[in-house]
């Protein structure tokens, strides 16, 4: 095994772990609410820890590699996550997950940018889609594993330190080939110029904050509709949670797979428009499978967005300035996750559960005319360094 098939193969195993936490809080949390004395929504306070670090990470990943080896960045980072994760295993306080979020965010934030960026210009369509589908994967696993312990008894406080003793695995790996995991940007004096129109840089940033807000606010609040709104039983909802990222997990894989095969613009179309379909189907639910159906359906659709938006990035910006747009656009993308589930944790405190489903609903058709914005956008603009509009 060359150095770059190492690079790709340890960053596959830390996007498995990145896809963990979020979907293990969404699933534990209820029962971590009751354990802590706090209430339902106030995961959106967590998930603004998370996010706001993560964000900050993310967009300054461009300078922050300039003068620091990404390999090594991701392992302090890294480091740092194990130690978020014994503290949410262990802590009994409330503020402590607060503080413990902020390092967790950071190393999400750096994997998530570098990891991007480096495959980005470094590999191709079928090691995006790897690393995202490793993303499915670690999403679809978690509720699975979360739902496996409270179906035997056992505390949440478990699932976080398999989670940590993972996370301690990814930074000796990391360290294994930190000196592979390198950027074009790396010992620049400068800044490198953007090929595209800051017009176009903005409304990829936007496409990146309402697909994350949609998607993320999705994962973390369907637990929580299915039990408390719509009347599942745990082990049904977290099963279908788990169903709901393994269908991402599947997606992605194809998109491994086939490669340059799947035409970018119009995977994407199509993509969206399942997404807001599968949503708009958790919102009517006339009868529970129909719900369900629904959530499973969007998880499939999600698959390509991501990982086609990130590839498409390198073509409308240049490489040099690729993991400075992928690092506004990730930024982004995190701030949503922190912003968006916290709003819906506000209005399910008010009124309840069921509002989840429609916001999901409304803010998936925005969503998608945001994608369809920005294909047309991209095709208009003449600096794009490859067209792949008519694609």
């Amino acid at each position: 095994m060359n150095a770059r098939t190492r690079s790709i193969v340890v960053l596959i195993y830390g996007f498995v772990l990145l896809g963990m936490p979020s979907a293990t809080l969404g699933v534990a949390w209820p029962s971590m609410a009751d354990s802590l004395s706090r209430g339902l929504g106030d995961l959106g306070m967590i998930t603004i820890a998370i996010g706001v670090s993560y964000g900050l990470v993310s967009v300054a990943i461009g300078w922050i590699t300039k003068r620091f080896p990404a390999g090594r960045l991701l392992v302090v980072a890294t480091l740092g996550a194990t130690a978020s994760l014994v503290v949410f295993a262990v802590a009994d306080a409330w503020w402590w997950y607060l503080i413990a979020a902020i390092p967790l965010g950071v190393a999400g934030g750096s994997i998530d940018a570098v990891g991007n960026a480096y495959v980005a210009v470094r590999h191709g369509p079928r090691a995006m889609g790897a690393i995202h589908a490793a993303f499915g994967f670690g999403a679809m696993l978690a509720p699975l594993f979360m739902t496996v312990l409270f179906s035997l008894g056992l505390s949440w406080r478990i699932g976080f330190v398999v989670l940590a003793v993972a996370e301690l695995a990814l930074a000796g790996a990391l360290w294994w080939v930190a000196g592979t995991i390198r950027l074009p940007m790396e010992g620049l004096k400068e800044a490198p110029k953007r090929l595209g129109r800051k017009r176009l840089l903005g409304m990829s940033i936007w496409v990146f904050f309402i697909y994350a807000g949609v998607e993320g606010s999705t994962g973390l609040w369907a637990f929580t509709l299915l039990t408390e709104g719509q009347g599942l039983s745990e082990t049904v909802a977290g099963v279908a949670v788990a169903a709901h990222w393994a269908a991402l997990f599947v997606s992605r894989l194809a998109i491994g797979v086939l490669g340059d095969r799947l035409p970018a613009n119009r995977t994407l179309t199509l993509s969206v428009a399942g997404i807001a379909a599968g949503l708009w189907l958790i919102w009517w639910n006339p009868v529970a499978w129909v719900s369900v159906a629904g959530l499973i359906f969007a998880g499939f659709a999600n698959g390509p967005v991501f990982p086609f938006e990130v590839l498409l990035t390198a073509r409308r910006f240049g490489e040099q300035f690729t993991p400075w747009a992928v690092g506004y656009q990730l930024s982004a993308a995190t701030f949503a996750i922190a912003i968006v589930p916290a709003v819906i944790g506000v209005l399910v405190n008010a009124r309840g559960p069921l509002v989840i489903a429609p916001i999901l609903a409304g803010l998936a058709v925005v969503m998608a005319a945001s994608v369809e914005g920005l294909r047309v956008m991209s095709q208009r603009d003449a600096t794009l360094v490859a067209s792949s509009g008519s694609r």
